[in-house]
């Protein structure tokens, strides 16, 4: 074949020499071609800033209009602070109106923002809405004149969903999300745009077109991701309660890293429709919305709101189940599983002190506690890279990077995508190479190789089918209500470190992979024990190549805050928030 290759070029040489004028005509053209190539490519460059700049110009431009409308309020730090319960009573008898309210949240809401960049814009029709809430004469309603935060990509009238990237820019949203329109049924008022990462797919939060959010709790350190603004805006305290979206612990993770509450819903129990996906067409594992807030009894209000009846009327394909507050009111003893460790990820001792004390609280609260050791009984741990990203990627993230071709790329999802583009043969060598000493990181290069066939593809789903099966029996067997566990095997990384650890999210893919609603309650905050344990090896010792980066990342970290899931089975929500009600409770009563 060389040799072919060689006479080939041979012929090519003499054929130019002989004929000077066409070999100049020849060289002319190609190089045409390339500069050619070279211009495009600066002018898609240019066309895509200029775009971008555009639209942040855009935003800016709305966030001046409502700094200036609420310059003059000065009373705002009175009403953020009130409680969910002090906030609606004044709502209702009019000690403060819906207007008042409203301002109070933005003024608060750009103070945070200004410090951690969670805010990508305010939403404006937000003040006409407050003024028509004060002049309806109708009965008030669950959420009146409260301000909701929502995720920026979460459709809302006029506005675009981008994701952080360029390629979205200008696509208009011509109608509000089912579930926007869910919560101005109830009364409540959207009021801010919350920041995302590029994609969606890190648990950092940068992008090219607004920024990089910082933790409020700590800025060295992420706050999560993908509902990163919301967590950060919330625990920041610019937001009482807002609206995220989860594929692998997008809600639950920033809530854990910014110290509030949120519950992540069964697929369907709450319409997706207006919610912009990169993983539309993936049946296997899909995104969902959810709640996010301050305190329980803001996620309370917020989730009796969101599962109304009204949401099956604007939303048909969503299984008609309202909130059930008798199931939610029921005190009898419950029969909880615990677990910190999930088969193959250690968790360090301040996460598995949380859960702990998360046992004892819901114990004193006359609940049964019990080990739930589903590795051992099933015979495996939660091998999340085969049973989870496999299939949530199975493209190897080329419609992302698509996507992506003229657009900035964020440093916290290059690592991912440059994965993804590896030779396949390279993937598997490396899955097998890598095997011998750590079986995490081979796992995540065997996850990296996509799919052959169709027929691959449906095996490996039927493998995750097979699993949901068998954790659902070894949870049957137990004879189990619900589960408390890990949200992440550390206090939140920091930001350097956080864009290769993506795998420690394994705690949250679970109850993606398998579909169990999961809310957040923050339980504690890191202690000097709990490093002195970390960094002691007679306590932990790291494993594998992410152990060790989350090991270098804890340095620091004292008084950082750590929560735990609660978990129940599949559209039993109702229950994950009444566990996560009494273990508030506990808490409450304990400190």
């Amino acid at each position: 074949m060389l040799v072919a290759y060689e006479h080939v070029a041979a012929d090519a040489v003499r054929f130019l020499r002989g004929h000077p004028r066409t070999g100049s005509v020849i060289i002319s053209l190609a190089g045409a071609g390339i500069l050619g190539k070279v211009v495009l490519y600066f002018w898609y460059r240019h066309c895509t800033n200029k775009k971008r700049q555009d639209r942040r110009d855009k935003a800016q431009t709305r966030t001046k209009r409502v700094a200036e409308n609420v310059a003059e309020v000065t009373n705002s730090d009175l009403i953020v602070k009130k409680s969910i319960k002090e906030l609606r009573e004044a709502l209702h008898n009019g000690k403060l109106s819906s207007l008042e309210v409203l301002k109070a949240f933005q003024k608060e809401a750009l103070r945070v923002t200004k410090d951690i960049n969670c805010v990508t814009e305010p939403i404006e029709d937000a003040e006409e809405l407050a003024k028509h809430l004060d002049a309806s004469k109708e009965v008030k309603r669950l959420l009146h004149g409260i301000p909701v935060s929502i995720k920026e990509n979460i459709a809302i009238a006029g506005y675009d969903q981008t994701a952080g990237m360029a390629v979205h820019i200008g696509d208009i949203a011509c109608e509000d999300a089912v579930l926007l329109q869910v919560l101005k049924d109830h009364g409540a008022i959207p009021f801010m745009r919350t920041n995302i990462p590029q994609t969606m797919l890190s648990y950092d939060c940068t992008n090219p077109l607004y920024g990089t959010t910082f933790n409020p709790l700590d800025w060295s350190r992420t706050p999560g991701g993908s509902s990163t603004g919301e967590g950060a805006l919330i625990g920041g305290g610019g937001s009482i309660m807002g609206i995220g979206s989860d594929i692998g612990g997008s809600l639950r993770i920033p809530a854990d890293f910014c110290g509030i509450f949120t519950l992540k819903p069964t697929w369907d129990r709450i319409s997706r429709k207006g919610m912009m996906t990169h993983s539309r067409g993936n049946l296997s594992v899909r995104p969902v919305l959810g709640p996010m807030a301050r305190d329980f009894d803001s996620l309370l209000l917020l989730t009796r709101a969101i599962l109304s009846p009204n949401m099956y009327e604007l939303d048909p394909l969503v299984p008609p189940l309202p909130f059930d507050i008798k199931e939610y009111e029921k005190t009898s003893p419950l029969r909880i599983g615990f677990y910190t460790y999930d088969g193959t990820f250690q968790c360090q001792p301040s996460n598995v002190r949380a859960v702990m004390e998360a046992k004892a609280a819901l114990e004193a609260m006359g609940h049964e506690v019990v080990h739930f050791d589903f590795p051992t009984m099933m015979g495996e741990g939660f091998k999340g890279c085969k049973y989870y990203v496999h299939v949530l990627v199975p493209d190897r993230l080329a419609k992302l990077r698509k996507l992506l071709a003229n657009d900035k790329v964020s440093s916290a999802i290059s690592l991912n995508l440059k994965l993804g583009q590896l030779p396949v043969w390279l993937c598997k060598a490396a899955e097998f190479i890598i095997g011998f000493k750590d079986q995490m990181l081979a796992s995540v290069f065997g996850a990296a190789v996509g799919f052959k066939s169709v027929e691959e593809y449906i095996d490996k789903v039927q493998d995750l089918e097979d699993f949901r099966q068998r954790f659902m029996d070894a949870w049957l067997d137990m004879a189990l209500d619900a589960v408390i566990c890990p949200v992440f095997p550390s206090p939140a990384p920091t930001r350097d470190l956080v864009g290769m650890v993506s795998p420690a999210g394994i705690y949250c893919w679970l109850f993606n992979a398998v579909n169990y609603p999961a809310g957040v309650v923050p339980v504690t905050q890191v202690t000097k024990e709990d490093l002195d344990k970390t960094f002691d090896p007679k306590h932990f010792q790291p494993r594998n190549v992410y152990e060790k980066l989350l090991l270098k990342s804890t340095k620091g970290s004292e008084g950082h805050s750590i929560g735990v899931q609660c978990v129940a089975l599949p559209y039993k929500e109702e229950l994950c928030l009444r566990v996560m009600r009494d273990l508030t409770q506990a808490l409450g009563k304990r400190s």
